[in-house]
Order: C-alpha cells, then sequence, then structure tokens
C-alpha cells in the first residue's frame, strides 16, 4: 500500500504534536507501506486576514486564529493537490482535518486525529473566546472535512460521538483507534515484571508528566500529595513538563526535573528511570483530548490516575491500567485511592500488571497502525 501522509508540522519531528506524527508514521512504514510525505505546510501571507486578526484581537479582544480558516484549509489543499499530480498512493492520510477539508482528489481521504472542533470549543484554553466569525467557519470546516472523507478516525469515543452528534457524521465511517505510546524501546515482559517488583516499598513515587501546569491540573496534584503526606506515607512527587512551577515554596517531597526531551539520550534516559521507578502516573487532567502520557505509563506497568473529563476513559480504562474520578472528586478522593492501592501490595502489583497488558492489547503503534491499516484496506 502507499499512503500520502499529511500533516501541516514535520512528520519527522520527534517533538511535533507530542511526537505523534513521528511514531505514526514510522509505524505505518515498519509495516511495509510505502509513504509519501506531504508535511511542513505553510500558508502563505494575507494581508486581508492579517487585518482580521488585528482587528479581533486588539478591537474585540477575541482570538482570531489564521490556521482555523475555510481560506487557510483550501490553501492547503491547493498545496497538497499540486503534489499530488504525479503520485501513484492508494489513500490520502491526515493527521487532522484543516489540510484535507477541501481536497479534491481521486483516491479515498482519511484522516486520524484526538477531537472535533465542536469538542475543544471552549473546552482546552486555544479554543476560547474565539472570534463569532472563526466559530462559525470552524464549525464548517469541521462539517466538510467530515462529509467528504471516506473514514473519520479518532483516537477516543468522547471525539468520535461528537462527529456524529455535532455533525451528522455517518456513523458508519467513524472509527475509533486509541493512540500508542510515543517510545521507541519494546521492553522484554520480564523486564517489566522487574520494574514493577522492584519498585520501592518504603516510599511512595507519583510521576506528574505535563506541560500545561494549570489545564493538567498541577494544583490538584500537591493538593493531593500534601493529604497523603498527612496521613503519614513517604512521598516523593517528581514532576516533568513544567519549567517552571507557578507555587512558591514547594515542599520538600515535590522534585521538579523540569522538560524532558526525549530526543536527548540524557533526558530520555532520566525520564525512563522516573516511570521505571514511579508507583503511579498522576495527571488529574481538567481538559484532555486524550492523554499520551497514559499509554507511555502503561508500557512500564505504571497505573494512571486521572480525572473522568474528554477523551480520558478511552486511555484508562478504571480497574484495568488505572481509574478516573468524576469532576467532582477531591484531593482527599485521590488520595484515598492511592494509598489504598500503594498500601496492598498484591492489589498494586496486580494493578501494574494489567496496566502493561492493556499497552500490549491496545495502547501501542503496531496494534493502532494494524487497525488503521484494516480500516483503510476496507474502503
Amino acid at each position: 500500500m502507499n499512503i500520502a501522509f499529511v500533516t501541516t508540522d514535520n512528520a519527522k519531528d520527534v517533538l511535533s504534536w507530542s511526537g505523534l506524527n513521528y511514531y505514526m508514521s514510522q509505524s505505518f512504514q515498519n509495516s511495509g507501506v510505502r509513504m509519501e510525505y506531504i508535511d511542513n505546510l505553510k500558508l502563505p501571507f494575507s494581508a486581508i486576514n492579517l487585518v482580521k486578526k488585528i482587528f479581533y484581537s486588539k478591537l474585540l479582544n477575541k482570538q482570531f486564529p489564521l490556521g482555523r480558516t475555510i481560506a487557510s484549509s483550501k490553501s492547503y489543499s491547493q498545496t497538497i493537490a499540486n503534489r499530488l499530480l504525479n503520485s501513484d498512493c492508494d489513500c490520502i492520510f491526515s493527521t487532522g482535518t484543516i489540510p484535507i477539508a477541501y481536497l479534491n482528489a481521486k483516491m479515498p481521504k482519511v484522516f486520524y486525529t484526538d477531537a472535533t472542533f465542536a469538542s475543544m470549543l471552549d473546552y482546552y484554553p486555544g479554543f476560547s473566546n474565539l472570534a463569532a466569525n472563526i466559530i462559525r467557519q470552524g464549525h464548517q470546516l469541521e462539517r466538510d472535512a467530515i462529509a467528504s472523507c471516506a473514514l473519520a478516525i479518532y483516537s477516543s469515543d468522547w471525539a468520535a460521538k461528537s462527529a456524529i452528534h455535532d455533525y451528522g457524521a455517518d456513523p458508519a465511517k467513524v472509527k475509533v483507534v486509541p493512540f500508542g505510546a510515543n517510545w521507541d524501546v519494546q521492553y522484554p515482559e520480564e523486564e517489566v515484571s522487574g520494574f514493577i517488583n522492584n519498585r520501592s516499598t518504603g516510599i511512595l513515587k507519583i510521576l506528574f508528566n505535563g506541560v500545561d501546569w494549570v489545564r493538567k491540573g498541577g494544583d490538584l496534584l500537591l493538593s493531593t500529595a500534601k493529604e497523603i503526606v498527612s496521613r503519614g506515607i513517604n512521598l516523593e512527587v517528581h514532576i516533568v513538563g513544567i519549567r517552571q512551577i507557578p507555587v512558591e515554596n514547594l515542599p520538600d517531597y515535590v522534585i521538579n526535573h523540569g522538560f524532558l526531551n526525549k530526543s536527548v539520550p540524557r533526558e530520555k534516559f532520566e525520564l525512563e528511570k522516573l516511570y521505571k521507578e514511579a508507583h503511579f502516573l498522576f495527571v488529574p487532567s481538567l481538559s484532555e483530548a486524550f492523554g499520551l502520557v497514559f499509554c507511555e505509563a502503561s508500557l512500564f506497568g505504571v497505573p494512571s490516575i486521572s480525572r473522568k473529563t474528554g477523551g480520558v476513559e478511552s486511555a484508562i480504562i478504571d480497574g484495568k491500567n488505572g481509574f478516573t474520578l468524576t469532576e467532582a472528586a477531591t484531593a482527599g478522593d485521590y488520595a484515598d485511592l492511592i494509598c489504598y492501592y500503594y498500601g496492598d501490595y498484591e492489589k498494586y502489583i496486580s494493578l501494574a500488571i494489567t496496566s502493561r497488558c492493556e499497552y500490549i492489547a491496545r495502547l501501542n503503534w503496531k496494534t493502532a497502525c494494524n487497525s488503521l491499516l484494516h480500516l483503510i484496506k476496507a474502503i
């Protein structure tokens, strides 16, 4: 099979979209797919759009993201069409709706992403306070992209339901395939068993991995940690991804490792060590389209604890690779859950093992790629 892999970013950059473009495209190549990369798509300068952006931001105090206009989508589509002129690809595969919404092509179009415009509107900070003009265009663009594609594939049930309910998508072409862990080392089962069994029984180690302190629930992390310590438990909280934590006087049991770049061997080794030793990954996000870190945690046999929001429940299956609590859950509720499993060694080991099983069964890129190829071949 020959696939035209479309993304506005650099498909070979391990940092692009948290590494999704890179690991996804590599999984296709490893499956024997011939790839035509149509990436690094840039928007041409538009004086009119620039004036609009300034008008909305300065005078109306509204966001006007230029990359989410119909004109921008049509520009991307024209660029893609030009690069496809001599292509013999079987399928156009895009990691978003915007580049291909208005692409007219003889081969089927497929997109694979983590959310719809409607599901993100006023949910993520970057989708808040948008100009009414952009909201109208955003909905129209999403509707046209879904209507013109052969397959609309999402990483979660949450996003798939939005495509059907908010945009009238044909349920027959809406599919769900969870993302895989963006990690290029595959550990044998006996090695992961060693990670699990070697975890400390004297110090509870919690890992937080996220670049947005507020959205990822950083304050709730600290409140929960304080509650755990008040119960007489020795605790270490390891924070990754936050260069500067917006909190003064952090307690001694909180260690900030800053942003760790997996493309830098030394930093990747440090992150690997943190995953191996962590009892839990705790990221109680306020908003989350999926949560790639939960896949990574499962890779290491680390149970994940988070909030029932967005697409998280497609990444974390309660009782399998962790738990999600309701939005009303308090720091005490999270502390109860974590302490319960940490205090019962056999129950913890069982949860850690099933966390690894979830990675093997569905949260790895080989499995995701096989599912994607199966769907693509069917059309």
